[in-house]
């Protein structure tokens, strides 16, 4: 609803009339809908490619397996010191935190977009990563 708002109050037709308000309305909240669901899809294969590479699933532990374990997470730790600061930041606070997207833009000072941006960037290095490590 408020991002209907804020298009509506943003779309700029001050200079335009508008001969069906209702249709407007309605094709900018389904518009609004459609990108909020688009964003969400993919939020969630990212979340499910995280998970892969930190919840292997794991029915024996032996020490080799241990072995590997510590080194894919020295891994993990390496390729997020690689990372800039604030992208390191915003994704430890995201992921281990749970801090929402909306309560780190407000205390970073940037957009929820922005937000996206940096966990998608860290994602995308750990995935890398994770090709890395299936080789």
């Amino acid at each position: 609803m408020q991002d209907t708002w804020l298009k509506l109050e943003n779309a700029g037709v001050e200079d335009s009339v508008i001969h069906n308000p209702a249709g407007f309305i309605t094709r900018v909240a389904q518009h609004a809908v459609t990108s909020h669901l688009r964003n969400q899809r993919r939020r969630n294969e990212i979340d499910g490619e995280l998970t892969e590479i930190l919840w292997e699933n794991c029915d024996l532990v032996s020490p080799e397996r241990a072995l590997i374990g510590r080194e894919n997470l020295k891994a993990v730790r390496k390729a997020l010191d690689e990372l800039p600061e604030k992208t390191r930041t915003i994704f430890l606070m995201n992921r281990i935190d749970g801090i929402s997207h909306r309560q780190l833009a407000e205390l970073h000072g940037i957009t929820s977009e922005a937000v996206y941006y940096h966990i998608r960037r860290a994602l995308e290095h750990l995935a890398d990563l994770r090709s890395e490590l299936s080789d």
